[in-house]
């Protein structure tokens, strides 16, 4: 009774006390303004490893996913207080809804629990063709054996920063689950012998990983490495050299016992409980 008590509450004041919380007038407006303003330019000062990570997310992604750190100050530039009011008049007036309820209930429980919240809202849910579309990663240029790849080179926007980075990443547009387990599979092979080569024999950058992330329903496999003793043509060229050691300095060795411990490691992590009934939500 008190979940449902409180999920009534909680929509009622989405729905209908909104405009309570709204900025009373120019000055405030513009302190709300001036904190964001703050935290988009913080993106100045990050290490050069975020910017290449984040310009490299740029380019899988359709200008109408995501924006640019840039484009989001100038928008943010040209807000007024009569912008947000009508933007805030009309957030609840239509649109498609999505609930995950996670805990200890019932189905009936459950739908009962989003029939309420739905009805106190009381939003016009929109037709299945008017649905926004579903991310879908940009393909990355083909490149054939024995050619150089794309490359994305940007200054680093913080002149006092002495570092520099460098990220390579592949591209798995292979849909399929089993595309997936291998990448991350890929992944765990090689992630401990990257470090160990350029940070701890080589000692090229301080920050040195690889990684696996999605991209709607494709994968990508990064390698970043950040140093503040090389040039970024120097750790590209060393990053290239490792992974065209991969196939036989790591892959080929690997025998039937190899393969089932990573894989036993990814089973263990993925299976393994969240500790937190938020984390298991999200």
């Amino acid at each position: 009774d008190k979940l449902d008590d409180f999920a009534s509450y909680i929509s009622q004041k989405l729905s209908s006390d909104i405009n309570d919380v709204l900025p009373a007038n120019d000055a405030e407006f513009d302190r709300y303004k001036d904190n964001l303003m703050r935290a988009l330019t913080a993106f100045n000062v990050k290490q050069p490893y975020a910017h290449a990570v984040y310009y490299s997310a740029l380019t899988l992604q359709p200008r109408s996913f995501q924006y640019t750190n840039a484009q989001l100050r100038d928008a943010v530039r040209r807000l007024t207080l009569p912008d947000l009011r009508e933007y805030a008049a009309s957030l609840w007036s239509s649109g498609k809804g999505e609930a995950l309820i996670q805990g200890n209930l019932d189905k009936k429980e459950a739908l009962a629990l989003v029939d309420k919240i739905d009805k106190t809202i009381g939003f016009k849910t929109i037709p299945a063709e008017e649905y926004p579309p579903r991310l879908k990663a940009l393909p990355l240029p083909v490149v054939s054996k024995g050619s150089s790849p794309s490359r994305l080179a940007v200054s680093e926007p913080n002149q006092s920063n002495n570092n520099a980075a460098t990220q390579i990443v592949f591209q798995c547009l292979d849909e399929s689950e089993k595309a997936h387990v291998l990448v991350e599979l890929l992944n765990s092979v090689i992630s401990e012998p990257f470090f160990e080569d350029l940070r701890t024999k080589q000692q090229l950058g301080y920050i040195v990983s690889t990684g696996v992330k999605a991209i709607g329903n494709t994968r990508t496999l990064s390698f970043v490495v950040q140093s503040n003793v090389a040039p970024a043509s120097k750790l590209t060229d060393s990053v290239w050299k490792f992974i065209q050691e991969v196939r036989s300095t790591y892959l080929e060795p690997l025998n039937d016992g190899d393969i089932g411990v990573y894989v036993k490691g990814l089973v263990d992590a993925k299976t393994e409980p969240d500790k937190r009934l938020s984390i298991e939500v999200t």
